[in-house]
C-alpha cells in the first residue's frame, strides 16, 4: 500500500472479499503461484484475520501466538528429558569409551530447537551403530520412536512459530492501513486471477466478484447507459 492512501471499501466488504480471496488462493493457488510474490499468501491471510479480529474485539491471534510459544518450550523440555534419561542408561551400563562418545554422554544439550534435535540425532545414530549393545543395555525401539516423534513435533511447532511473524507484522499496522492493505491485495489477486484464467469464463467470474459491487465495473453500471 502506498503511503497516504485511505480506505476504499466498507469494512465489512473488505473482510468478506478478503476471506473469499483466501478461498480462491487455496483452490487455485497452484496455477497462480508463479504470479505471486514470496510470502504473499501467508501475509494476506494474517492481514485478513487480524482485520476481522479487531472488528470482533477478539484476541485470538495473540492467544494462538502465546500458545505456540508455550508449546515449543514444552516439546523442547520433553525431548531434553528423554535424551538425558537415555544417556543415563548408557552411563550406568559400563559402556566403552567409543559407545559413550557415540551417545554424546558428557556433552551439554543446548535448550534450543537445533540443540535438542542435534542431541536426538546423535542418539539415533548411536543406536543404529551399536544395536546389539543398546538393546542389551535396555534401550529399546520405543525410545527411538519417542525421540523421533518429539523431533517431528518440534519441527511442526517451529513452523507455526515462523508463521506467526506475519501475525506480528499485521498487528503493527493501524486499522486503516491494515484495511487498505487487504483491499489492495484483494484487487491484485482479482487482477491476477482474471489474467491467469482468461480462457475460463466461469473462473474469471469468481475473481471479478472479489471486488465489492459498489466498486466493481461489472456490476456498477450507470442506469442511464442502455445497451444498443
Amino acid at each position: 500500500m502506498e503511503n497516504g492512501k485511505g480506505i476504499k471499501w466498507l469494512l465489512e466488504d473488505a473482510i468478506d472479499s478478503g476471506r473469499k480471496s483466501l478461498l480462491l488462493l487455496d483452490t487455485y493457488g497452484t496455477e497462480l503461484q508463479p504470479r505471486l510474490r514470496t510470502d504473499e499468501q501467508p501475509q494476506h491471510k494474517a492481514n485478513v484475520e487480524e482485520l476481522a479480529t479487531r472488528v470482533s474485539g477478539q484476541k485470538q491471534a495473540l492467544t494462538t501466538q502465546k500458545s505456540n510459544t508455550q508449546g515449543q518450550e514444552a516439546v523442547i523440555a520433553s525431548l531434553n528429558d528423554t535424551e538425558v534419561s537415555i544417556r543415563n542408561i548408557v552411563r550406568h551400563n559400563n559402556a566403552s569409551k567409543e559407545i559413550t562418545i557415540a551417545y554424546g554422554v558428557g556433552d551439554r544439550i543446548v535448550h534450543t530447537v537445533s540443540g535438542v534435535i542435534s542431541a536426538g540425532n546423535v542418539i539415533l545414530d548411536a543406536y543404529n551403530k551399536y544395536p546389539a549393545w543398546s538393546k542389551d543395555a535396555g534401550i529399546i525401539e520405543a525410545d527411538l520412536t519417542e525421540i523421533t516423534t518429539l523431533m517431528e513435533s518440534l519441527t511442526t511447532v517451529e513452523k507455526v512459530q515462523d508463521d506467526s511473524m506475519f501475525v506480528r507484522k499485521s498487528k503493527t499496522m493501524d486499522k486503516n492501513t491494515l484495511q487498505r492493505a487487504v483491499e489492495d491485495e484483494v484487487s491484485r489477486i482479482s487482477a491476477l486471477g482474471i489474467r491467469q484464467f482468461s480462457k475460463n469464463p466461469s473462473v474469471v467470474s469468481l475473481f471479478e466478484d472479489l471486488i465489492p459491487a459498489s466498486h466493481n465495473p461489472k456490476t456498477n453500471v450507470p442506469k442511464d447507459i442502455k445497451a444498443n
